[in-house]
């Protein structure tokens, strides 16, 4: 008796196949009925002998590329191209699951703007913030500009899917905005991760604190990658999130951040690392965020994370110089970055700032 071949799942991509002939044979979305439904339907074809010719459970022709198939392909390929924790790869994992969703055995002809705004249109409906959608939306655009690059996708798609607008604020709701971390939580944190023997995790909040820098951008430093010598030193990492824009990432150290990295020259480290744990490995955000929450449930301070340091140094040098320019070159923004605006609480004091500033001098 032949062994009938396995309803199985994609998990990351959250899509029914089964392999016949050597053949994958999508069905839509994992344990759905119409799923259940196309694999009976391969099972008695497989049972007849008919062998699969298409990769979907539809028989289209070969050269009808589904939209799973698509997706399935540019996520590879982002993955190939930036590396498994790359934010691209994440954005292009969700993005795929959501083309997936509803649309996994659709051509790529058949994926026009109705099918765009109905994907839209059920991530407002499961509750999605519009900042999520619009990020979704933008993603998959993505996906098919590859696809064009590709020779996969015709043209026009582009064009098509560029007529569709993204939502606008009230349509959807909104992501509540991240918040600076408490410096009295902050200050907890440090002496408890000092006391702890966590010297190494002190002294790379103290760093983050004192230049805003992403907690990635911090924990990868290398010693090569500081200038402290003269009169402006300065952090340039080789590695962080505008690189492959060709954008330059220069972090200015106050006494602050002189005073964290001297702590971390006193414990030494390995493979040319700045910031290192009690094994004197290397930090990584994830490890960083770990030791912050044992300093949070070991002091019972308020809640706070690494990248509110980041928003901590913002609002404290905007709020200290009045220059969102300033705030912005710390944070390695280009001057014409809306973000920074994001850490204005009082843009009528700017304001103020400003008009005083033109006033005639009577």
């Amino acid at each position: 008796m032949r062994r009938l071949p396995k309803y199985c799942i994609h998990k990351s991509r959250n899509l029914a196949f089964v392999t016949i002939g050597g053949r994958e044979v999508y069905l839509g979305r994992a344990h759905s009925p119409e799923s259940h439904e196309r694999y009976q339907a391969a099972l008695a074809d497989y049972l007849a002998g008919v062998v699969p010719t298409t990769t979907t459970s539809q028989r289209k022709p070969r050269t009808a590329l589904t939209i799973g198939e698509l997706a399935e392909r540019w996520y590879l390929s982002e993955r190939e191209r930036y590396g498994a924790r790359h934010q691209s790869v994440y954005e292009a994992s969700y993005a795929a699951r959501e083309l997936n969703h509803s649309h996994a055995t659709a051509t790529v002809a058949e994926f026009g703007p109705r099918a765009f705004k109905a994907i839209r249109d059920r991530m407002v409906k499961d509750g999605r913030s519009r900042q999520w959608a619009n990020r979704m939306m933008n993603a998959i655009r993505r996906c098919v500009r590859w696809g064009v690059g590709e020779e996969l996708v015709p043209g026009d798609r582009i064009q098509a899917l560029a007529a569709v607008d993204g939502l606008r604020h009230g349509s959807a709701p909104e992501t509540q905005p991240r918040m600076a971390a408490d410096p009295i939580a902050v200050e907890m944190s440090v002496r408890w991760l000092d006391a702890q023997g966590h010297t190494g995790a002190a002294n790379l909040v103290r760093f983050l604190k004192a230049t805003g820098c992403r907690p990635g951008e911090a924990a990868s430093a290398r010693w090569s990658e500081f200038i402290l010598g003269g009169e402006l030193p300065y952090y340039r990492p080789t590695r962080h999130k505008t690189a492959r824009h060709g954008i330059e990432r220069l972090v200015p150290m106050n006494c602050d951040a002189l005073a964290a990295i001297g702590g971390a020259m006193r414990l030494g480290g390995s493979d040319g690392f700045v910031f290192t744990h009690t094994r004197g490995e290397p930090f990584t955000a994830n490890s960083l965020l770990l030791a912050v929450r044992r300093a949070i449930a070991g002091t019972g301070c308020a809640n706070w994370s690494p990248y509110g340091l980041r928003h901590l140094a913002a609002t404290t040098a905007l709020a200290r110089t009045g220059s969102e320019a300033a705030a912005a070159a710390l944070l390695g923004h280009t001057p014409r970055s809306t973000i920074i605006q994001r850490y204005s609480r009082d843009r009528l004091a700017l304001a103020m700032r400003a008009a005083k500033s033109i006033e005639e001098v009577a």
